[in-house]
């Protein structure tokens, strides 16, 4: 039981430090991609990329009706904000 406590820990210190876009960013940056209002978006994390550390991984829940989906795309954060690096999918 304390293995899984030190690992839940780890990583919850490991998304802390990683930048993640506000419900308000993210809805920003999708922009006519995958437009949503900032209140359709939920359970956002990023995981910065190894080969360039101002672009991200990230992934969120978007409200689609009465159900939520999962989503992925790169995303970039520059001194302009939060940008799309390519279009966004739907995780299966």
């Amino acid at each position: 039981m304390k293995r899984a406590a030190l690992v839940l820990v780890l990583l919850t210190g490991a998304c802390a430090a990683s930048p993640t876009p506000t419900r308000d960013d993210l809805a920003h940056a999708l922009g006519g991609r995958a437009p949503a209002a900032p209140t359709d978006l939920t359970h956002i994390a990023c995981q910065p990329l190894a080969a360039d550390p101002s672009e991200y991984a990230c992934r969120w829940r978007q409200r689609d009706g009465r159900q939520w989906q999962g989503w992925q795309s790169y995303l970039a954060l520059s001194g302009e904000g939060w940008q799309l690096i390519d279009s966004p999918t739907r995780r299966p």
